[in-house]
């Protein structure tokens, strides 16, 4: 048994006296420099919904019912604070800059967990894939949304961790790697790769040898401690503020369980979701690479990277697990196994034989699907476009008044955020109501109250999923609004007794 992982250190593919052009570093360079051409386009484009409901909800966190205020959401509070400094920094400006810095910082970790585990080319192709993926309309990564963010922070841990286990261990590495595995936990509830990989790594590399038992436990013991870390750092904040344990406890958990139930209990749209999923996967080479990994292991023993091998197919059996348990397959959830691609493609692809030729074909797929996505995002969206919300926003913006709130049937925060107007209603996505809000009785108690919204925008009927089937609200929006116009084909009400000036709604988009 040795005390050091051999496999972990640097490799250079080639003789000193045949220097390549471009060593680890410029090709990981070149990996951001095309990660952020591929995202320029989209800049300046209208948010997302999800980007403007975290917006709206990071700009207006303060004390109320709910961990984040008057809105709630079920996402973590690492998203909601990264949120609240892109608003510190611009709003929408603010916001898509960090987007950049995130997906340049995931390029970067795979570039070095690439490097680590292959030299030179494992950094050159973990790079690539990892920012073709990072910034790709096929998987909305072209927006700044939690699961982008998730995926970085792991990323990250998994290559703090590979080089903690360098030499005898290291502790401070270790424990590093420990806050940043736990990180991605407080976005996206199912990223817990980061302990996935560590966890399944130091069990190979005790298994065969490659490390000692007191160097594992070391690093074991490290990760402990810097899960610990952030507990405590939350234990703090929850101590110090408004917010409580079981304001988290139900954001983290709770909701996810109640809203399982009702995703499973949809048949339609998660099944054509998943059939679209099963389309992108193929066409951005995911699939490929997926097949070289699977059919790796005697290329990884070659190399002396069992070890590593089982602890990226044990990511990848989490990500498929995430996506079933999440239930409705939007194409971000492709995000999660952006750190586990990436790594497999610098651990394989410098091989010589059939996987290796996969791994680079795969990665090659990824590379040219990520630069074709660009011009099928801006001039074929098929996978949808707030083009027509932020038209619908923008002309609410011209005919509100200061005080005006707005409400929008079902979700499309990104209404409200186009148009500079909150709302009184709570949930600002479709399925928040249908779960926290399935009888539709605080919506109706919303527009019956005395801080009714002034606007209400009836993009999806009252009675989509089924939530009206007596038409309560429906009629509740007949005796309390007044449908003043159509922009986008979208009815807008204003509420009875309320006059307002009201642009043209002939063009949108």
């Amino acid at each position: 048994m040795t005390s050091s992982v051999d496999a972990l250190r640097d490799t250079p593919t080639t003789s000193t006296r045949r220097q390549p052009r471009l060593g680890s570093r410029g090709l990981v360079a070149l990996a951001a420099l095309f990660t952020v051409l591929l995202r320029l386009p989209f800049f300046a484009g209208p948010l997302s919904p999800d980007e403007s409901g975290l917006l709206i909800i990071a700009q207006s966190w303060s004390e109320g019912p709910f961990l984040y205020g008057d809105y709630f959401v079920g996402r973590g509070i690492v998203v909601i604070a990264v949120y609240a400094l892109a608003d510190v920094f611009g709003g929408w400006v603010g916001l898509r800059l960090l987007g950049i810095l995130v997906a340049v910082t995931m390029v970067v970790a795979a570039g070095w967990a690439g490097h680590q585990l292959r030299g030179r080319r494992g950094a050159g192709w973990a790079a690539f894939v990892a920012a073709a993926y990072s910034s790709t309309y096929f998987f909305s990564s072209v927006s700044t949304n939690e699961r982008l963010l998730g995926a970085a922070l792991v990323m990250l841990s998994c290559g703090v961790t590979l080089r903690a286990l360098r030499g005898r261990g290291s502790l401070p590495l270790a424990v590093l790697a420990g806050v940043l595995a736990t990180l991605p936990v407080l976005a996206v509830q199912s990223y817990v790769d980061g302990f996935v990989f560590a966890v399944v790594l130091l069990v190979a590399l005790v298994a065969t040898g490659r490390v000692t038992l007191s160097t594992a436990v070391r690093v074991a013991v490290g990760g402990v401690l810097g899960a610990l870390v952030v507990l405590a750092a939350l234990a703090v904040l929850f101590a110090t503020t408004w917010m409580t344990w079981e304001q988290f406890w139900f954001q983290m958990a709770g909701y996810r369980f109640e809203a399982s139930v009702v995703v499973r209990d949809g048949a339609t749209m998660p099944v054509e979701r998943l059939q679209m999923m099963a389309k992108l996967v193929t066409w951005t080479g995911a699939a490929v690479l997926l097949v070289g990994l699977l059919t790796g292991p005697r290329t990884a023993r070659r190399a002396g990277r069992v070890a590593e091998w089982l602890a990226l197919v044990a990511m990848l059996v989490l990500v498929v697990a995430s996506m079933v348990a999440g239930g409705d397959y939007w194409p971000d959830y492709m995000l999660q196994a952006i750190p586990a691609l990436a790594m497999a493609t610098g651990l394989l692809a410098p091989a010589a034989g059939w996987t290796g030729i996969v791994m680079r074909l795969g990665a090659s797929v990824a590379v040219v699907a990520a630069v074709v996505a660009v011009y099928i995002g801006l001039q074929r969206p098929f996978l949808g476009s707030a083009t027509d919300e932020a038209a619908t926003g923008r002309w609410l913006a011209a005919a509100k008044e200061p005080d005006d709130t707005a409400l929008v049937v079902f979700g499309k925060a990104n209404v409200l955020h186009h148009a500079g107007m909150t709302g009184p209603y709570p949930y600002m996505w479709s399925l928040l109501t249908r779960t926290l809000d399935p009888e539709l009785d605080l919506l109706a108690e919303t527009l019956q109250g005395p801080d009714a919204p002034t606007w209400l925008v009836s993009w999806h009927g009252p009675d989509t999923w089924d939530l009206d089937d007596g038409d309560r609200v429906a009629g509740i929006i007949r005796e309390e609004y007044v449908l003043v116009d159509t922009p986008c084909n979208v009815d807008v009400y204003l509420l009875r007794g309320e006059s307002r000036d009201l642009p043209s709604s002939a063009a949108c988009g």
